[in-house]
């Protein structure tokens, strides 16, 4: 049967549409989306699965739920039978990405390059299913190549490309340093596209630029160009500046179940919907009807909140998790309570406040338990405030409970 005769089957048709509705919500951009449409169709009819590219580099041992937004689109297109091929930029780590900087990224070992990308590649694997994963490391093609293939990808770019790159760009006219180096940022990302022959790149609008080169180093070897499929960069739980491990205002995918709960709850209402689209894991459908629902006030924000933070916990702890962490929420900020299940600190000696809250491993250092007392966020629960990081916690306290900001709580044995 040929391609334009299946194209009249209306389960064919109707396969289509399926996936395109699916793999089209939440997408801030598809370039070009006519050549995606004909791509994912031609998929479907010769059953072979797309490959579907994302990459990281490895610079830290932390991922939160922003890093997560392209790869569940990767998980939507691997649920659908097709291949997710997560490139650990292990090359690219060590020139340092300058994209959205201001100034380059220093560059890491490769001992600090294999330990952050195992960690991260076991946090990316809440979210994408490991018997359609393809991981793949620069270095396996980056490793045998020479001077000459350098100098061949670099002729086949200009520096009037380059330095169009906003971030270049910005560099240039602020007078910040840009090195030569960093100018080969793009061009080995686009030249991973080559390698492992991608049909689809999934990234964030910052990086599109780089997405795009891939395009162009697959037409000049002779291969089918890729699509870019470029996903929004979210908002942080301030509800004003993208979500960052370095200003404090993520969900990181390694908090325990009630300390996701509290910061989805702490995020300003405007933010929910958001929340919803990227990370709750709902449909369109279900998602415009919480939409119409917080519209015209027959959802009560509170509620959709409380809904929403249940969804995220859910996704990573189970269901029932999801339900115990609502209850709980609502145990120790309605009714003035304190969680069922917190740390036990065994008090033997007088201590200083800030020991105490180190060595129970509350807080992971004295400097943060300083910050959190001069910021008043440090009490007894039915006391005082402690006001002075020389507080001296006397065995007298045990069987007190300390709370350090809205959800963290240690009781004194």
């Amino acid at each position: 049967m040929s391609e334009d005769k299946q194209d009249l089957n209306p389960e064919f048709e109707k396969e289509i549409e399926r996936q395109l509705e699916i793999l089209k919500f939440g997408v801030s951009e598809i370039t070009p989306e006519n050549e995606f449409e004909k791509m994912l169709r031609h998929s479907i009819y010769n059953n072979k699965p797309l490959r579907v590219k994302c990459g990281i580099d490895p610079t830290s041992t932390d991922v939160h739920l922003g890093h997560l937004v392209p790869y569940r689109k990767m998980r939507q297109f691997q649920d659908m039978g097709h291949v997710g091929v997560v490139i650990i930029g292990d090359f690219t780590a060590s020139i340092g990405d300058p994209t959205g900087k201001n100034e380059s990224r220093p560059p890491l070992s490769n001992e600090q390059i294999q330990i952050n990308a195992k960690t991260y590649m076991e946090q990316l694997f809440t979210v994408l299913d490991r018997e359609k994963t393809e991981i793949r490391f620069q270095s396996e093609w980056f490793d045998s190549v020479g001077l000459k293939d350098v100098i061949s990808w670099a002729g086949q770019t200009t520096v009037a490309k380059l330095i169009s790159h906003d971030t270049f760009k910005k560099r240039l006219e602020e007078g910040t340093s840009l090195s030569l180096h960093e100018m080969f940022y793009p061009i080995l990302q686009g030249i991973d596209s080559v390698y492992v022959e991608a049909d689809v790149e999934l990234g964030g609008t910052d990086q599109k630029f780089n997405v795009l080169m891939g395009r162009d180093y697959q037409k000049n070897a002779g291969k089918r160009p890729q699509v870019a499929m470029l996903m929004p960069i979210v908002t942080g739980t301030c509800g004003t500046q993208k979500m960052s491990k370095s200003l404090d205002n993520y969900i990181g995918i390694n908090d325990g179940p009630f300390e996701k709960f509290g910061k989805v709850m702490s995020i300003p209402d405007v933010l929910m919907l958001e929340y919803y689209k990227y990370f709750a894991n709902v449909g369109e459908d279900r998602y415009d009807e919480i939409q119409v629902a917080l519209g015209d006030a027959s959802l009560h924000p509170n509620i959709a909140k409380k809904e929403l933070a249940s969804a995220i916990v859910s996704f990573f702890h189970g269901d029932e998790v999801g339900v115990e962490m609502r209850q709980q929420f609502e145990n120790v900020f309605k009714k003035k309570g304190i969680p069922d299940d917190i740390p036990e600190f065994e008090l033997s000696c007088e201590l200083d406040i800030c020991t105490v809250l180190t060595d129970s491993k509350l807080l992971a250092s004295k400097g943060e338990a300083r910050r959190m007392v001069k910021q008043n966020a440090v009490s007894i629960v039915d006391g005082d405030k402690i006001t002075s990081h020389e507080f001296v916690v006397t065995t007298d306290l045990k069987g007190s409970v300390v709370k350090v900001g809205k959800r963290k709580f240690l009781k004194l044995i």
